[in-house]
């Protein structure tokens, strides 16, 4: 009788040991969950539509407190900020936060000036790669220089002002919601849905 009951504790499992397994499987699951899940295209448009307000606001106070000029430029596929130096437009590289930002391959920027659609022209090159020389003389102004000189389509004034006053539309082709950024020249800058 004694082995009969010595066998019968050896098969199966206790409570404790099942309770093992599922809280181990349950966890599993929750985090293979997580990693799957990617956010909707709504939602991609919105971080962008809301991450460009902040970061437009950010140069807007950055160009009051140092007293230079700031700039964006707008193109089809990103955006990047810039600054008056030695009467240059010149790309803020150094700052980690109004660094160059490229938007995702489906994702692209439709630019209003003052109620008037600009076309933007593609960027030949990815704006990582577009650079400025800054050991050239600034005063030496050959052809090559002018064609290729930075200017930006938005200035933010150490006065506080946005000039022009701008609508920018983040959107995803084939994607019924889009969001805009909008400046208005007091300084106001506002993330909103498009009514489209």
């Amino acid at each position: 009788m004694a082995t009969a009951s010595k066998h019968n504790r050896q098969c199966g499992f206790t409570l404790l040991e099942l309770l093992v397994v599922v809280v181990i499987v349950s966890i599993l699951f929750t985090y293979t969950t997580l990693a799957i899940r990617s956010s909707s295209p709504e939602e991609r448009i919105q971080e962008e539509a809301f991450r460009m307000q902040r970061l437009v606001q950010l140069a807007l106070e950055e160009s009051i407190l140092r007293g230079e000029e700031y700039g964006i430029e707008i193109q089809l596929n990103g955006y990047r900020f810039l600054h008056l130096y030695r009467n240059r437009w010149q790309p803020l590289e150094q700052d980690k936060l109004l660094r160059a930002r490229e938007l995702p391959l489906d994702m692209e920027l439709e630019l209003e000036l003052e109620k008037t659609a600009v076309t933007i022209e593609p960027a030949g090159k990815p704006m990582s790669e577009q650079m400025l020389n800054l050991d050239s003389d600034p005063d030496e102004d050959t052809e090559d220089r002018k064609k290729t000189r930075i200017k930006p389509q938005i200035y933010l004034l150490s006065s506080g002002e946005i000039t022009p006053e701008f609508e920018i539309r983040i959107y995803i082709l084939g994607i019924e919601t889009s969001y805009f950024v909008k400046g208005l020249f007091d300084g106001t800058v506002t993330a909103e849905i498009s009514d489209l």
